[in-house]
């Protein structure tokens, strides 16, 4: 369909902002998905295709009270199972598939990932915050951190503003901030802003990801400083938050929308726990060692993700697997000395 078509139901081509509060991940993802359908405006996608419904676009801030509790995903808004789910955050938190970026080999990979954008920062990010509660404890005597400058930054613009980067990274800043509450304890709210999400095959996902390395982070903080934090809001500011025509057309998402007002997100969520052993059955544990004899198993040649039978019939056990003991924790190579050094490129 031609760009200016479908003028009826376009509005009055400026882009709407919108607020959603939850209190945990699963009813954040019900509420976003709504209001972007709601209150979107209509628009063609980059990928626009001719005779495709218009999709939905809005610019959505949300803000999730207590992002560690469950539930945290929602049915209408995960796409990957929950192999891939482990996969996800292994990948945003430790880095695993950083080796994953376009080559002649496979051109259909980004050419990207998150982790290997933020890693570097990380060392300055800490001995910033590690500076500010020493030098305040000093002039002060009581250490404090609420500095507004506790972030890292993922566009490169060498890489990402010449047209051949054809899909630039959509998550663009990090940004911690460390508040007082009535009781005198400290807690950590943790923002990032992004360019542009998919909202029900990504946004979820996305954000699991994401509390997972605030989580890391508050510990890290924490453990640093000898000093107890609480985990505050976790806060995502989104440009363009977006539901494509495709879905429209080929997944009836306005027969989804109708089943998601009626039955409310509490009938479509579940925990994290409970989603990773779909469909394979595994736990949490288990699907490291899956994904770790994976990557053992592309290391030698034959081929990425290879599934649980194959696995087993190169001779791996899959039971007594070991994976590296660094997943379960805060990554090591995020302990490496400030050196801008490492910054320049």
């Amino acid at each position: 369909m031609a760009f200016g078509e479908q003028l009826d139901i376009r509005g009055d081509g400026l882009i709407p902002i919108h607020d959603v509060e939850a209190d945990n991940l699963a009813e954040a993802t019900h509420k976003t998905i709504i209001a972007c359908h709601d209150f979107g405006v209509r628009i063609e996608t980059p990928k626009q295709r001719a005779g495709m419904t218009l999709g939905y676009d809005a610019d959505i801030t949300v803000r999730i009270k207590n992002p560690d509790s469950e539930p945290k995903i929602c049915y209408p808004g995960i796409y990957e199972d929950g192999r891939g789910i482990m996969q996800y955050i292994l990948e945003m938190t430790h880095g695993i598939h950083n080796n994953w970026k376009k080559n002649k080999e496979h051109p259909e990979w980004w050419g990207y990932t998150y982790n290997e954008r933020f890693v570097n920062q990380i060392p300055f990010v800490l001995a910033r915050i590690k500076a500010d509660w020493e030098n305040k404890e000093k002039k002060e005597g009581a250490g404090r951190i609420t500095g507004r400058d506790y972030q890292f930054g993922i566009w490169r613009a060498e890489e990402d503003s010449i047209l051949e980067q054809e899909d630039p990274p959509c998550f663009q800043r990090g940004q911690f901030r460390f508040l007082q509450d009535a009781n005198g304890k400290i807690v950590m709210n943790y923002i990032t802003d992004w360019r542009s999400r998919d909202l029900l095959k990504a946004w979820n996902e996305n954000n699991i990801g994401q509390i997972e390395l605030m989580r890391l982070f508050k510990n890290k903080v924490s453990d640093m400083l000898g000093i107890p934090i609480k985990l505050g809001a976790y806060i995502d500011r989104s440009s363009s938050l977006h539901l494509y025509g495709l879905y429209v057309d080929r997944d009836n998402l306005e027969g989804t929308i109708s089943n998601m007002k009626r039955d409310g997100w509490k009938a479509k969520s579940c925990s994290l726990t409970d989603y990773l052993g779909t469909p394979l059955g595994y736990d949490a544990n288990g699907l490291k060692r899956l994904i770790s004899a994976q990557m053992v198993v592309e290391s030698l040649g034959y081929g990425l993700n290879q599934p649980p039978q194959r696995l087993e019939e190169l001779g791996f056990n899959l039971e007594k697997w070991t994976y590296p003991a660094e997943w379960d924790s805060w990554p090591k190579s995020w302990d490496i000395e400030a050196n801008p050094e490492i910054l320049r490129r």
